[in-house]
C-alpha cells in the first residue's frame, strides 16, 4: 500500500468513527501537536544544549547565495 492509499484508507476509517471517537482522536492529535510543535521540541533541544555550538559554526551562506524562492 502506498502512502496516498494508506492515507485515504485511514481517512475512511476515521470518517466511519462515531462523533465522540472522532472528537477524542482530534483532542489526541492536538495534544501531540502542542507537545511536539514549537516551542515544545525546540525547547527540549535548547534545554539539552543541542544548539550550544552554533555560534562556533562558520557563516557559509549569505542572503545573496542561491536562487530566490517564489511561493506558490
Amino acid at each position: 500500500m502506498t502512502n496516498p492509499q494508506l492515507t485515504e484508507h485511514l481517512l475512511a476509517v476515521i470518517r466511519s468513527l462515531p462523533a465522540a471517537d472522532r472528537a477524542w482522536l482530534l483532542q489526541q492529535l492536538e495534544r501531540d501537536e502542542q507537545a511536539l510543535g514549537d516551542p515544545g521540541m525546540a525547547g527540549w533541544a535548547m534545554a539539552g544544549g543541542a544548539f550550544d555550538d552554533l555560534p562556533l559554526e562558520p557563516d557559509v551562506y549569505s542572503f545573496s547565495d542561491g536562487q530566490p524562492v517564489n511561493p506558490g
